[in-house]
């Protein structure tokens, strides 16, 4: 499956970088950082968000199983309710599965098939309910058969209120980053690949080149700190 980009930043200068070809990291919580730091480490990061008060969500491609699995902690109350529904294990689809944690308890939450949310911008829950057709506990319907559903190009940081990445379906980027991640950030964007945007609300798919042949040269390694 693609790995799709990631790019957030938390509090105490942590921050994690995913691309299909580079990942770089710094001041992860404790549990997060020994999945990378104890081998093996994940095959995929497929996503990680941090919030308020230790809060985060992160899924990953187990290297032993090659099952994908994820870690929270501290979550708000309904995004945990959404996750779980009353069950033991989480039942939404981890494959396609976003988190986005903002203050205030605030969070946007979605996979292919459902969506959730609390405490948006007020802006922000205005668009989000415009494009909106109906909802339940297992499916959300977005205007014109998908199309209208949100999409994330644009990563913003609750903790770095002037901070941003922008991402185009050309390959181009534009950024303002604190100066503690650009050592990192400039390794990896250089070779940002192009977007492919869906319908579905999930982020953009990297356009991935064709697989190397046996004794091709490979991709650049993965970046760690």
């Amino acid at each position: 499956m693609p790995i799709y980009m990631t790019f957030v930043m938390g509090p105490k200068e942590s921050y994690f970088f995913n691309t299909p070809t580079h990942w770089a990291w710094h001041n992860l919580p404790p549990e997060i950082e020994a999945l990378f730091t104890t081998p093996p480490p994940p095959t995929d990061v497929l996503e990680l968000a941090l919030g308020d008060a230790g809060a985060y969500f992160m899924t990953y491609r187990d290297a032993s199983t090659n099952t994908i699995l994820c870690k929270h902690y501290n979550l708000p109350n309904p995004l945990t309710e959404y996750l779980y529904h009353g069950n033991p294990h989480v039942i939404r689809d981890l494959a396609t599965l976003s988190v986005s944690l903002g203050p205030y308890e605030s969070y946007y939450a979605h996979d292919k098939n459902s969506a959730s949310w609390a405490n948006l911008p007020a802006g922000l829950e205005k668009a989000v309910l415009g494009r909106l057709v109906s909802q339940d506990a297992g499916k959300t319907e977005w205007r014109e058969g998908g199309g209208e559903a949100p999409s994330f190009g644009l990563y913003l940081f609750p903790h770095h209120p002037t901070s941003y990445i922008l991402l185009l379906t050309t390959g181009k980027a534009f950024s303002n980053l604190p100066e503690h991640t650009w050592e990192d950030y400039n390794k990896i964007s250089p070779r940002l690949p192009q977007l492919r945007q869906s319908n579905a609300p999930i982020p953009c798919i990297p356009i991935l080149p064709p697989t190397p042949q046996p004794g091709s040269q490979s991709t650049l390694p993965l970046q760690q700190p």
